[in-house]
């Protein structure tokens, strides 16, 4: 057995032991009064609060780094598969050239598109989670969307009808649009070959943002305003599987005046919400300027996160009154924090705040059903 005291003997390890360990404990000021205290331990302590919190940040990033990690594996994985598949592919497509040219010069093959239909994503929005920790390549793998007041929807449009449903898949109402599919300016064979799936924020001044309409919103008065934040789907594209930057070139580039395009009498009218880069050029231009609607927040999403149900650590959330904490170098306009709330103290506190309120109408709505099972709200 190895000596760990090597110039003592065990008696003396034993009173040196002893020795320190009263001068300790008359050094921290731990008598026989101190040693009976009992410490009270509060959950709502800011110590154990900010181990929470630290906690939960480590979690978010090790999801973001397996989320990521497997983007990038699912793309080398296709780019292998593509690469094989060229070589092959262009021997076959040669022969069967040759085949159809000897049989008939004019005809020509039909091509068909694989791919998971958009009616998977009908029911399911891809949801953000709250910022937690600065991922290490923010400034260049990061864009930005600020976010306005509304309720957070899915439009589809197809076979003549634009239908908006909630977030749990609930068909809020009806009308008719001008996007692929919607039925307005469209002959029945455009609608019923183009459909369209978006990812909005709804916003209608007159309503309150939880309450539903029913019916056909053609006999309402005023037009409903929707904010498009992605797109999922377009005419017979699937965009799904693409880059949230490569969905951001496609949507604000190509297919914006197509989805923007309106007539004054038109029920429902889409505005496509820009991204701009994590930057900190890009982003003291961003925030310093007036926000154009009222703003609910503002969403980070990763370059590379596909669109997919459900909430992904790839997509970050912050309230605007919290953007200083995080960006101090940043000029903010006065608007950021209007809404600032009066209990205010740092973003962590805030978000187990708003946490809270969200559990507690969860408990409400699960209540309301209970008492009325009939009953389907969002």
């Amino acid at each position: 057995m190895p000596d760990f005291f090597p110039f003592c003997s065990p008696m003396d390890n034993e009173m040196t032991v002893c020795q320190l360990s009263a001068q300790m404990s008359g050094d921290w000021g731990l008598g026989d009064q101190g040693s009976n205290a009992a410490v009270e331990e509060k959950s709502s302590h800011p110590r154990i609060n900010l181990y929470k919190n630290r906690g939960r940040a480590g979690d978010q990033e090790r999801r973001w780094r397996a989320e990521l990690e497997a983007i990038r594996e699912k793309k080398r994985r296709q780019e292998k598969f593509d690469s094989n598949r060229k070589n092959s592919m262009e021997l076959l497509l040669q022969n069967l050239d040759e085949r159809e040219s000897a049989a008939n010069p004019w005809s020509s093959k039909r091509v068909s598109c694989t791919g998971k239909s958009w009616r998977s994503y009908s029911h399911n929005l891809m949801l953000a989670e709250w910022l937690l920790f600065m991922p290490p390549t923010f400034a260049d793998d990061y864009l930005l969307k600020l976010c306005p007041k509304g309720r957070h929807v899915l439009v589809r449009a197809a076979y003549g009808a634009t239908k908006i449903y909630s977030r749990t898949g609930y068909l809020l109402f009806r009308t008719q649009s001008r996007l692929p599919g919607g039925g307005l300016g469209q002959s029945e064979h455009q609608s019923s070959a183009n459909s369209t799936v978006l990812d909005c924020i709804m916003i209608r001044p007159e309503n309150s943002l939880t309450e539903d309409l029913d019916g056909d919103l053609s006999v309402k008065s005023s037009p409903i305003l929707m904010y498009v934040v992605d797109v999922i789907y377009f005419r017979k594209t699937c965009y799904t599987e693409l880059p949230f930057r490569e969905r951001c070139s496609w949507l604000e580039n190509y297919h914006r005046s197509e989805i923007e395009e309106e007539v004054s009498d038109d029920p429902i009218r889409f505005r496509v919400l820009s991204s701009y880069p994590c930057t900190e050029e890009s982003m003291k231009t961003v925030f310093l300027a007036k926000p154009e609607f009222d703003l609910d927040g503002v969403l980070f999403y990763h370059e590379a996160v596909r669109y997919k149900p459900g909430a992904t650590p790839l997509v970050g959330w912050l309230k605007p009154y919290m953007l200083a904490e995080w960006f101090p170098s940043l000029q903010l306009h006065p608007d950021y924090s209007n809404e600032t709330p009066e209990d205010y103290t740092n973003y962590l506190n805030e978000i187990r705040h708003q946490e809270e309120s969200a559990s507690l109408r969860t408990r409400s709505y699960k209540k309301s059903l209970a008492l009325s099972p009939g009953k389907q709200t969002s």
